[in-house]
């Protein structure tokens, strides 16, 4: 009896462990699923949603990447790398060498690469960012980063006529590029492809430089030139809303609307300065003021000899390609018989114009505009300017664009002549009657046709010339109001 008894007892409690396991199964299960789903509601969160949820009690460790890691593409781009690099050399040697010679800085006769080869070490994709922005396009950010073994050595030819060959060693590239794919409905489905650089974060080019069999110290300057004729490129041609584009596959199809197109007319009155630095031993600096927007268009105010409170009251047009992202730079420089003295300068930006509205500003000077790396701290006086913004109908962006294109034509023929020494001097009257250079960066002072000395100065490089052409004057005028010269 006993024996029967603990055999039931033994059966009714299995049972009962067993019923309980199981109902303790299917409740972890379904609190599985509930997690699960919570997770995957959570996972479809974007910030926005995150942070009205939590209130003020938002945590900072949170973020939500913008860019998706691409470790196939890297793999892939290292595989084809050899290939594109022998490929691309080519290319960028005929389309960059153009540049060279556009921007190519006073100082320096002729300009052109010698040895182009990208290495054998790919380019990284740190990230992609992938949008739709408009209809019938795909638009792609990169986070491209490239510290390759290149070799690239630059040939250049001095105005004394000596060759000099400059190697670039180490060189590094980091930018977010930009690329958007114009879509087609013929195969290949893309008619165009425009790349740019994004301006945040500021793109980079870091290199060193070396004169083969000799030393960079016996050619003051010159590393200086180089550095900033990089820059100038890179901002002129490349940064946003800068752009190039490629049309593939051969298709037969507009490509205007993806072109960079002038957008309106920036009036810019500069009133005067105020407290001045005084760089001079004996007397005061004979100060002037070269503004522009765009490198290749610079303008240049007359000067005032002996005061460091200036009056100039001369107005200027500056034709604009995109009022959200460029800027108005003012450069004040100190004239002088060797090579003109950088007094300060300052930028502003036209996004904070209302169009068809004038106003005043004045603006505090800057010993540099990167003011991470300034040393000197010291004030540099005020400078005073009225500004108004006109936005461009489609007939006046046509007869702009038009005239522009022209300017350089002549301003391309007038350095070819030897007006002026680069194509990114600055316009504006000089003293005397004829063809006149003032202001140079190899320190050429002339009235007539007369140039008096020489040199090689990083500030009058900055500055470049004045010109003026054909008895006329250049200054302040945009093209489709020039006379003599179209600018």
């Amino acid at each position: 009896m006993g024996l029967v008894s603990g055999i039931f007892l033994g059966v009714v409690v299995g049972v009962a462990l067993v019923a309980l396991l199981n109902q303790s199964f299917k409740l972890r299960s379904k609190q599985r699923i509930a997690k699960a789903a919570d997770i995957k509601l959570l996972g479809d969160l974007v910030q926005d949603d995150l942070k009205k949820l939590c209130g003020a009690n938002y945590p900072s460790w949170i973020s939500f990447p913008e860019f998706e890691r691409v470790k196939w593409l890297n793999k892939q781009l290292a595989k084809i790398w050899p290939y594109v690099a022998m490929a691309a050399s080519g290319v960028i040697k005929e389309v960059v060498e153009p540049m060279l010679e556009q921007y190519r800085p006073p100082g320096i006769a002729a300009l052109k690469f010698e040895k182009l080869f990208l290495g054998n070490v790919a380019p990284q994709c740190e990230g992609i960012r992938v949008q739709s922005q408009k209809k019938g396009q795909i638009t792609m950010d990169l986070d491209f980063r490239w510290g390759g073994d290149a070799s690239i050595i630059l040939g250049i030819q001095t105005l004394v006529g000596a060759s000099l060959p400059i190697q670039l060693k180490n060189v590094q590239f980091f930018a977010t590029v930009r690329t958007i794919f114009q879509l087609a409905e013929d195969i290949p489905c893309i008619s165009a492809v425009v790349v740019a650089l994004l301006a945040k974060p500021k793109p980079e080019v870091k290199y060193l430089l070396k004169l083969i069999g000799g030393s960079l110290t016996a050619v003051p300057g010159l590393s200086d030139m180089i550095k900033d004729m990089v820059e100038n490129i890179l901002v002129d041609t490349l940064q946003w809303p800068h752009r190039i584009v490629v049309p593939i596959g051969g298709l037969p199809i507009d490509l205007s609307e993806l072109e960079l197109k002038l957008e309106g007319r920036l009036t810019v009155s500069v009133i005067g300065a105020k407290s001045l630095k005084n760089l001079e031993v004996f007397g005061k600096s004979d100060p002037y003021v070269v503004l522009y927007a765009r490198i290749l268009f610079k303008y240049k105010t007359k000067v005032v000899d002996n005061n460091l409170n200036p009056e100039w009251n001369e107005t200027f047009e500056l034709d604009i390609e995109d009022q959200e992202t460029q800027t108005l730079v003012l450069q004040v420089m100190d004239q002088d018989i060797t090579e003109d003295k950088f007094l300060g300068v300052v930028s502003f930006p036209l996004a904070k114009l209302t169009p068809e509205e004038t106003k005043e500003f004045t603006l505090n000077l800057l010993p540099s505009l990167d003011t991470a790396h300034v040393v000197d701290k010291k004030d540099r006086g005020t400078i005073t300017v009225k500004l108004n913004y006109h936005i461009f109908t489609k007939e006046e962006q046509a007869a702009a664009m038009a005239a522009e294109k022209e300017f350089l034509e002549q301003k391309k023929r007038a350095k070819e002549a030897g007006l002026i020494g680069s194509t990114l001097d600055a316009v504006g009257a000089v003293g005397g009657a004829g063809k006149a250079l003032v202001g140079t960066g190899i320190g050429a002072v002339g009235t007539g046709l007369g140039m008096v000395g020489s040199g090689l100065g990083k500030a009058g490089k900055l500055v470049g010339r004045s010109v003026q052409l054909g008895g006329a004057s250049m200054r302040g005028q945009s093209p489709g109001r020039e006379n003599g010269m179209s600018r």
